[in-house]
């Protein structure tokens, strides 16, 4: 009977007819394997710099599996929003020191999920805070992901993908609190430079990256008021650089994007509004209101041009003569750009650039006009994308233009070397002496006597409403002691309605319970002899008696 050959099959017959079968040979083998291939790269383009940065920040900070951590201060004050959102009924933002709530939940509600499954529900960890902390490592490891997995995108090279992650890690070795620290002007930084690579994608052509464009400009509307002017306005620099790329072929326009990337863009925006939609119809116009009175106040920027410069210059290179860095460093992206040879990448790096100055632009003029004390850099945090992003063209167009093999394994060994320092920096560990890490006399912004002393209060308090009066510069204490009362039943809540923008309406006295409740005092300084602590804690000496009278 006959046979059939196989399609791998390579006929021994000489000739044209074996020529051809040979090829189809080739070219069906080489098919069989592009479909493994596609499928698995990029999901390990994402999955393995996710777990490498998260990998490194859990051994870095393995005490958080066996060291209990009680929070205060600004931590105290979103962890009261957390404990909200572990009940699904929080609808806004971390608070302001301009006395308003930021737009929306997001950032609470990830925190909310490390809380209740590494310590809650499995008790991986030992206390509530440290879940916390893991979420946010694996929120900053996943967005690093993301940014990998769009750039090999574009480079479908494993070089490509090992050098996007050797900058991420470089930039991460040289700020590690922007994948460990959960003080939000960190928790900006990964989440912009992921929604801005995601734009740059976007605007060169690949629409399959909407949805993390979305992802990343909801999860920043939510975190900080300013970005309801930085998303829309690049949003819409995006929009505008696609009709310019496809203005001479306007039927392009016209192709659908495929229908699973709108349905996430439309999933992710629907559920980020939502919390934002409800609270302006329970609590019209909700924030909105302030931020429209903020921005009419005489707090609201006001300086110079030349102040606002100097301003983002020292995001590029905190040191004299800081405006040659952008200079210099967009010239050496431009010159990788013209170099010949790996024209497909180019609209991507173009983009990326183009983004960028948008984003620069922008954020000079947020810098005049948004910001109340511009001496504060923090403020400014997430704009370290722009040199990050200027080094991202350089290397990855580098990368893709040299001999492959080499290519390969240099950045195979820059992407182990930045690891490595990302790895051994001291600041890796996450800080428990400042919201800011480099604010090094600020104290701790933990207290091993918050358990201890809402518990010598609830005993004292004999199952009434404990009822805090607190000096201001006690007020460290006052979120740690809130956070510990409500995570252990204990009823404890603030007589005066100007802390709401801190402890919320759900800490603010009734008028039943402060007439009703035992009252306690939470001292900043000295007080008279023979006044009895009952507690004392990191900032505050706690009595029951007012001013030590």
């Amino acid at each position: 009977m006959d046979e059939t050959p196989s399609p791998t099959t390579t006929p021994t017959a000489a000739g044209p007819d074996g020529a051809a079968a040979t090829l189809r040979g080739a070219d069906i083998r080489a098919r069989l394997r592009r479909p493994l291939r596609g499928r698995a790269m990029p999901w390990l383009a994402w999955a393995g710099p996710t777990a490498a940065l998260l990998a490194v920040a859990c051994v870095r900070n393995r005490f958080l599996f066996a060291t209990r951590l009680y929070e205060d201060a600004d931590m105290g004050a979103n962890s009261i929003l957390v404990e909200q959102a572990r009940r699904f009924t929080l609808l806004t933002g971390n608070y302001s020191r301009e006395l308003f709530d930021h737009p929306g939940p997001a950032y609470m509600y990830v925190k909310a999920a490390g809380e209740s499954l590494a310590w809650a529900a499995t008790r991986l960890v030992p206390t509530a805070w440290n879940g916390q902390l893991l979420a946010v490592y694996a929120l900053n490891a996943t967005l690093a992901g993301l940014v990998t997995y769009m750039v090999y995108g574009w480079t479908r090279s494993a070089r490509g993908a090992f050098a996007c992650f050797a900058v991420l890690a470089a930039f991460a070795a040289a700020h590690p609190a922007v994948v460990t620290s959960d003080w939000m002007p960190y928790l900006y930084v990964m989440s912009y430079l992921t929604f801005m690579v995601a734009a740059a994608s976007v605007a060169a052509g690949h629409s399959r990256d909407d949805w993390v464009m979305a992802l990343a400009g909801w999860f920043l509307i939510h975190g900080h008021v300013c970005f309801l002017f930085f998303v829309p306005l690049i949003t819409c620099a995006v929009l505008l650089m696609a009709w310019w790329r496809r203005r001479r072929t306007p039927l392009e326009a016209l192709r659908p994007v495929p229908a699973p990337t709108w349905v996430m863009v439309a999933v992710i925006s629907a559920v980020f509004a939502l919390p934002i939609a409800v609270n302006l119809a329970l609590h019209w116009p909700g924030p909105f209101g302030d931020y429209l009175a903020y921005l009419r106040s005489g707090r609201a920027g006001g300086d110079s041009l030349a102040t606002a410069i100097r301003y983002a210059l020292w995001f590029w290179w905190p040191h004299p003569y800081s405006g040659a860095a952008p200079i210099l460093a967009y010239l050496a992206a431009a010159a990788v750009i013209i170099w010949p040879g790996a024209v497909p990448l180019r609209p991507f790096l173009v983009a990326l650039l183009a983004v960028n100055a948008v984003s620069s632009l922008a954020f000079v003029f947020y810098a005049r006009t948004g910001i109340d004390t511009i001496s504060s850099y923090y403020i400014g945090y997430f704009y370290w994308s722009a040199p990050v992003i200027t080094l991202l063209v350089i290397a990855v167009g580098i990368v893709q233009r040299v001999p492959a093999r080499l290519a390969s394994v240099a950045a195979a060994a820059a992407a182990a070397g930045a690891l490595t320092a990302f790895a051994l920096a001291p600041q890796t560990q996450t800080s428990i002496n400042s919201s800011d890490p480099s604010v090094i006399s600020s104290g701790p912004d933990t207290d091993p006597a918050l358990p201890g002393a809402v518990a010598t209060l609830a005993a004292r308090a004999g199952g009434r409403t404990i009822v805090l009066g607190f000096d201001q510069p006690t007020w460290p204490d006052l979120t740690g002691f809130l956070v510990q009362a409500e995570r252990t039943g204990v009823r404890a809540c603030v007589p005066d309605p100007a802390m709401t923008f801190m402890v919320t309406r759900q800490f603010i006295c009734t008028n039943a319970q402060a007439a009703g409740g035992v009252r306690f005092y939470f001292h900043s300084g000295p007080l008279p002899g023979g006044t009895r602590v009952l507690v004392r804690l990191r900032q505050a000496l706690v009595t029951t008696t007012h001013s030590g009278t």
